[in-house]
């Protein structure tokens, strides 16, 4: 364990000084040489929520008004060789029971930020991370997102780029991650190195050998992962795709029992169209390895599907596959962005197989210049084991329509329905929630 902690150490110490240099220059550019686009809105908002849930004993109705806060920030800087993308929304909240007179407060933060240094003109690059996820590990799906216990990681990592060709290159690279838990989740850190060989094939084209490994410690659980993978990249001209094949390795010594030692084929693929005013993207990875290994991973947040919340896994042989379409005009006057994941966890302790799935549809219209009719539908589900069938999944919808009072102020009505469906008797939930909100909106586009 000393040794981990070392590890640890050795690897985040400098590259948090290293962040404090790197990003000075960031501060001294002005604003509109920084933003490549913000966006976000604070609002205020009361609300009356209805909640029915199946007991054994029959059906329990309660109803509650409430008020609260709410606020959304998201958006890419960048100066120079500096780059920060991030994305977080948050609540907070307080309702009174009106049957009681009991007062309850409740709040949740959801999101992820990275922050990028690289430049071809230096062989060093950096980078820093935070995410903070709602997780659900023994709670099953719950109505309200402020109910889960939250994790915390911080991720950071270095590496260095030699050119021993005009066509070639070698990255060596350090990366570090650790995740605080609340409630009853435990801490965890892992630690990884990485060489990646790449030669470029074409003007387009680039293949390349990468090879990595992994050490994590969570729960008492010390977990070994090697990997070793060939890939291939292209750049179209409406897109890019990439393709890559592999072998990973594990050794995992649990408390009290033997050292479990596994092997599986890896892989990627993806393909991504991009347009001036749409973006589409398929991909398909197969990973061996688990949720405090991926810690270290250097493997950037997907910002455009942050789900609601996660579930952490034990070391596991993932297929997975993610499906995604943005577009700014899907008519003259609406915008669309759905998202699709499904993925296959097969447990290297057990051998049992689960499936969890995933979906995302927002919708926004402008009706008129100062009226706005927004659509947003979420569904996270997961299966039992080795059925395939879906025990346990979420819904939400949320139906909103707002009027412009000024450029950056709005005010409007929001209906809100969730539900959570089980496949155990009498363990359905729903939640209805109107809501009346002033919001203010801000939004920052750079005209470079």
């Amino acid at each position: 364990m000393k040794l981990r902690e070392e590890r640890f150490r050795l690897l985040v110490a400098p590259l948090s000084c290293a962040a404090v240099v790197l990003s000075a220059p960031v501060v001294a550019q002005s604003l509109s040489d920084t933003i490549e686009s913000v966006s976000g809105s604070a609002s205020a908002y009361g609300e009356a929520v209805h909640t029915r849930m199946d007991t054994a004993d029959g059906r329990r109705n309660n109803t509650k008004p409430g008020a609260g806060v709410s606020g959304q920030v998201g958006g890419a800087l960048r100066s120079g060789a500096n780059h920060l993308s991030l994305n977080y929304g948050g609540s907070l909240s307080t309702s009174r029971d009106l049957p009681s007179g009991d007062q309850t407060d409740s709040s949740s933060v959801n999101g992820a930020a990275r922050y990028d240094y690289a430049t071809s003109a230096n062989p060093l690059d950096f980078n820093l991370g935070h995410s903070i996820q709602s997780v659900r590990n023994n709670t099953g799906f719950l109505l309200n997102a402020g109910d889960y216990d939250t994790r915390n990681t911080l991720t950071g990592g270095a590496g260095l780029t030699f050119q021993p060709g005009e066509v070639s290159s070698l990255r060596l690279a350090g990366q570090a991650g650790k995740s605080y838990g609340s409630g009853d989740l435990n801490d965890s850190e892992s630690q990884t190195v990485s060489a990646d060989f790449s030669r470029r094939l074409t003007e387009r084209s680039t293949a390349g050998l990468s090879a990595r490994r992994s050490w994590a410690d969570d729960a008492g659980v010390d977990t070994t992962i090697d990997n070793a993978e060939l890939n291939y990249s292209l750049y179209l001209e409406n897109g890019f795709f990439s393709i890559g094949a592999g072998k990973s390795w594990s050794e995992a010594d649990y408390p009290g029992q033997s050292t479990q030692e596994s092997d599986a084929m890896t892989g990627f693929l993806t393909r991504t169209w991009a347009g001036p005013e749409s973006t589409t993207s398929v991909e398909y990875n197969r990973r061996l390895s688990d949720s405090t290994t991926d810690l270290s991973l250097n493997l950037p947040p997907q910002f455009a599907f942050l789900p609601d919340t996660i579930e952490l896994r034990e070391l596991v042989v993932s297929d997975a596959v993610l499906v995604s379409h943005n577009t700014s005009k899907l008519c003259d006057v609406c915008s669309l962005g759905a998202t699709a994941q499904v993925e296959r966890l097969e447990s290297e302790l057990s051998g049992a197989t689960t499936y969890n799935y995933g979906a995302a549809l927002n919708l926004g219209v402008d009706i008129t210049n100062l009226h706005q009719l927004t659509a947003s539908y979420s569904w996270q589900a997961d299966s039992g084991i080795e059925t395939g069938r879906i025990d346990e999944q979420r819904h939400q919808l949320i139906l909103g329509v707002s009027r412009r009072l000024a450029e950056d102020v709005r005010m409007g009505l929001q209906l809100r329905q969730s539900w959570v469906r089980r496949k155990a008797e009498n363990a359905d939930q729903e939640q209805y929630a109107v809501r009346l909100f002033i919001a203010k909106d801000f939004s920052l586009t750079s005209t470079r």
